[in-house]
């Protein structure tokens, strides 16, 4: 969705773009919103995540197959900025769903490296509830942050929309584990999926990409010379928690209301 100059500066969607978003979210189960970031805020990101991936994975064996990182963030700059972790234009379209008590429970990144494999089709959300004919509206949405241009050379997520999202046997959810992924591409819903077909999700650098948690998606590999790095956060509605946000203390008293109320839930060292 191109968003004209007036909402990048309100930071908030016109009425019109604002329902089409939500549409967007609720059928397809995804929206990318362009140019939110500008240039300089994106490199000097880019710069401080190069020099912390290298430092990673120097020390630590790929976490999501292979050549593939999923790597924590410090909630420090310039990572922690009010306009990456509580942008107000992503909020009011998440908070039109989810509702004003939502919380951020993960912040972390996913890269693939130079020589990575595609991964399985996965959900990155158990089911709920063990019955197998229940779907529950939405409860939590994924926010990406690409930090470079996602490319078809450069291992760019690949998605099912329309759909997937919402089904209800739990029988046909591939959960996110990343271990023996080639039995997991191999089995029915995995052979499925490649049946129903993933798309590419190219984006431009400094776009925001929301989306569903629940929406089957996929690392494709990195064909290209340069890792693909991309911020990972989580929004969701209060009761539940993907996962563990760590600040410092004084660090998180001296943060702005909103950011403090969005990460309300987080542990505080």
């Amino acid at each position: 969705m191109k968003l004209t100059s007036g909402e990048l500066e309100s930071g908030v969607l016109s009425d019109e773009n604002l329902e089409s978003a939500r549409m967007h979210l609720l059928v397809r189960g995804y929206i990318v919103l362009e140019g939110v970031l500008d240039r300089e805020e994106l490199d000097g990101i880019r710069a401080r995540f190069t020099e912390l991936l290298g430092e990673h994975a120097d020390r630590t064996d790929p976490s999501r197959g292979a050549s593939r990182y999923g790597m924590p963030l410090p909630f420090t700059p310039p990572f922690a900025t009010t306009t990456v972790v509580a942008n107000p234009l992503v909020l009011g379209l998440v908070r039109s769903i989810l509702g004003d008590d939502v919380v951020c429970s993960f912040f972390a990144s996913d890269t693939p490296l130079p020589g990575s494999d595609y991964q399985h089709a996965h959900s990155d959300s158990k089911p709920l509830f063990p019955e197998k004919d229940v779907t529950v509206p939405p409860f939590g949405y994924v926010v990406n942050v690409p930090l470079v241009d996602f490319r078809p050379d450069n291992g760019p997520l690949e998605i099912w929309p329309y759909g997937t999202h919402m089904i209800a046997d739990t029988a046909l959810i591939p959960v996110a584990e990343f271990h023996d992924i080639e039995a997991r591409r191999e089995s029915a819903v995995g052979r499925f999926s490649e049946e129903l077909g993933p798309r590419p999700l190219l984006a431009e650098a400094g776009s925001i990409i929301v989306r569903d948690i629940r929406m089957w998606h996929r690392g494709t590999p990195n064909r290209s010379t340069e890792p693909r790095p991309m911020m990972s956060m989580v929004y969701n509605r209060p009761w539940y928690h993907h996962g563990t946000v760590e600040i410092d203390e004084q660090l998180f008293g001296e943060l702005p209301d909103q950011v403090r109320t969005l990460f309300r839930t987080a542990v505080l060292r």
